[in-house]
C-alpha cells in the first residue's frame, strides 16, 4: 500500500483529485439548505475554481521539475572554464563545480575555435613566417563525472598546420579522483604543471589574453623547448592557511624523447605517451601561495622544478634539470605574470658522430623568462610582453630542437571581448633569434602582425 501511495503522490493529478474532494466536503451547511438549482450552481462554481487551482499547481510542479533537470547543464554551459584542470583560484583544478556532482549519464561537450590573419617578416631557408588568413584550431574537451569523486578530462584538438594539412592530436586524456580539496590524483596524459602559464592556458585560444604563447613555452610540435605534456601521475591540491591558500603539484611520468629532424635544429620533443624508453622517471614539483586579502589579494608566488633523462633519436642521453620562480597577479583591473626558468643539464651518453660540440660529463646552463602585463578597461584589454632565452648551443637538449636557439621578443597587443565567450585580438611583435640556423643565417630579426577571432562554447 505504501508503495502505491508513494507512486501516486508523485502525480499532480492525484494531488489535484484529493484537493477537489476536500473542497467539496467542506461546503457550508447553508448551501445544503438551498434549492437544488442554487446548490448545483454553487457546486459548479466551486468545481471551476478547483480546476483552476489544479492547473496552477500542475504548472508549478512542471516548472520545478524542469528547473532541477536543466540546472547542471546551464552551469556547465555558462562556466566551461571551470572544468579545465588547472591549479589556482583563477582556473580551479582540484574539483568540478558542485552542480556537476550528480549521477546523470550525460556529459557536457565544450570546445574552442579560432581563425586569424598573420603577416610575418621572417624568411630564410630554414623558416618562413606565416602570411595571409588561416584557420587555427578546433578544440573539443569532455569532463565526464563518474560520481562525487571520480572524474575524467579528455581534450581532442583538430589543428591546421602552416602547410594546410589537418592534424588531430589527443592532447589530454586523464582520469582523476578527488580525496578532498587538499588532494586530487590524476593519471594519464596531462599538461605538465610547471610555472603558471602551461596549466593556466590550454589549447583553446580564447582563454588567454594574447594570441601567441611565450615562444619558449609553446607546445612541443610548435617549437617549444619545454615538455609541455606529461604521461604519468599528477597529485595536486590546495590547503587554506588563514586568508590565503598553499597550492602544490607533484608529478612523475615518462621522460620526453627528442625526435631529431633531417636538418640541424629542426627536432621536436615527443611526450612519450606510448611508454618510457630510458627507464628513468621524469619528476617535478610546483608550490605556490595565493594571497586572499589586503592589497596583494589575487597575488600568487611560487617555485617550480623538474628533472629527468631525455633520450634523442640518435641514441644520446642528457640529464635535464630545471628550477625557477614565478608570480601572477589577477584582479578586476590587472593581469600581471612572470616566470623564470634555469636549466642545468649534464651529458650522460653521446652517440659517435654527433654534430654537437660537447663530451660526456659536461654540464651546461641556460635560462629563459617572460613578463606580461594586461590592463582591463571593460571590454578592452591592452597588453604587453617581453620574453628572452639564453640557451647553451653545446647542450644536446637544446642543440637539436627547433626552438633551441636563443632569442628575444617584445609584443604589444589589444583584446576586445565581443561577449562572454568570444574575443577579437590584434598584436604586433619584434623577434630577434640569436644564433646560427641550418642555412647559416645569424641574428635573424623580423617583425610580425597578427589578428585572431576566437570563441568558446
Amino acid at each position: 500500500m505504501n508503495k502505491i501511495l508513494s507512486c501516486g503522490l508523485r502525480r499532480p493529478s492525484f494531488i489535484a483529485a484529493l484537493m477537489g474532494i476536500g473542497l467539496i466536503a467542506a461546503l457550508p451547511t447553508s448551501a445544503q439548505a438551498a434549492s437544488d438549482s442554487d446548490r448545483i450552481r454553487e457546486l459548479e462554481r466551486k468545481l471551476e475554481r478547483s480546476l483552476q487551482l489544479i492547473e496552477e499547481l500542475s504548472n508549478k510542479v512542471h516548472q520545478l521539475e524542469t528547473g532541477k533537470t536543466d540546472q547542471p547543464r546551464r552551469i556547465a554551459a555558462d562556466n566551461p572554464n571551470q572544468h579545465i584542470d588547472t591549479p589556482g583560484d583563477a582556473f580551479p583544478a582540484a574539483s568540478l563545480p558542485a552542480g556537476m556532482r550528480h549521477h546523470d549519464d550525460s556529459t557536457p561537450l565544450h570546445g574552442f575555435l579560432d581563425a586569424g590573419f598573420a603577416a610575418s617578416g621572417q624568411g630564410n631557408a630554414q623558416a618562413s613566417g606565416p602570411k595571409g588568413f588561416n584557420v587555427g584550431s578546433f578544440d573539443l574537451y569532455l569532463t565526464p563525472q563518474f560520481g562525487d569523486r571520480a572524474k575524467a578530462l579528455v581534450e581532442l584538438l583538430f589543428e591546421v598546420k602552416a602547410n594546410g594539412h589537418l592534424e588531430t592530436d589527443l592532447e589530454r586524456v586523464q582520469l582523476g579522483y578527488t580525496f578532498s580539496d587538499a588532494a586530487t590524483l590524476w593519471a594519464g596524459r596531462v599538461h605538465t604543471p610547471f610555472g603558471y602559464w602551461n596549466t593556466g592556458f590550454h589549447h583553446g585560444a580564447q582563454i588567454q589574453t594574447s594570441i601567441l604563447r611565450p615562444k619558449f613555452l609553446d607546445f612541443e610540435e610548435k617549437g617549444g623547448i619545454m615538455p609541455s605534456h606529461l604521461t604519468g601521475m599528477w597529485l595536486t591540491g590546495n590547503v587554506r592557511t588563514g586568508d590565503g591558500k598553499i597550492n602544490y603539484d607533484l608529478y612523475a611520468g615518462n621522460g620526453p624523447r627528442l625526435e631529431i629532424g633531417s636538418t640541424l635544429s629542426t627536432g621536436t620533443s615527443n611526450p612519450a605517451a606510448g611508454g618510457d624508453d630510458n627507464h628513468q622517471a621524469f619528476v617535478g614539483f610546483n608550490a605556490g601561495y595565493n594571497f586572499g586579502s589586503g592589497a596583494v589579494r589575487g597575488l600568487r608566488l611560487g617555485a617550480h622544478g623538474f628533472r629527468g633523462d631525455v633520450n634523442d633519436s640518435n641514441g644520446s642521453k642528457t640529464g635535464v634539470s630545471m628550477g625557477g620562480l614565478y608570480g601572477i597577479l589577477v584582479n578586476d583591473d590587472w593581469e600581471i605574470m612572470s616566470e623564470y626558468y634555469r636549466f642545468h643539464d649534464t651529458v650522460k651518453t653521446l652517440t659517435a658522430g654527433a654534430t654537437v660540440t660537447t663530451a660526456v660529463g659536461n654540464a651546461h646552463t641556460s635560462n629563459a623568462w617572460f613578463a606580461q602585463a594586461a590592463r582591463n578597461f571593460g571590454q578592452w584589454t591592452p597588453f604587453a610582453r617581453a620574453e628572452k632565452s639564453a640557451l647553451d648551443r653545446n647542450d644536446p637538449y637544446f642543440f637539436y630542437q627547433t626552438g633551441g636557439l636563443s632569442y628575444s621578443r617584445q609584443t604589444l597587443g589589444l583584446r576586445y571581448d565581443l561577449d562572454y565567450s568570444s574575443a577579437i585580438k590584434v598584436e604586433v611583435n619584434s623577434t630577434h633569434i640569436d644564433g646560427t640556423n641550418a642555412d647559416g643565417t645569424v641574428n635573424d630579426r623580423f617583425p610580425e602582425a597578427r589578428a585572431q577571432w576566437s570563441a568558446r562554447f
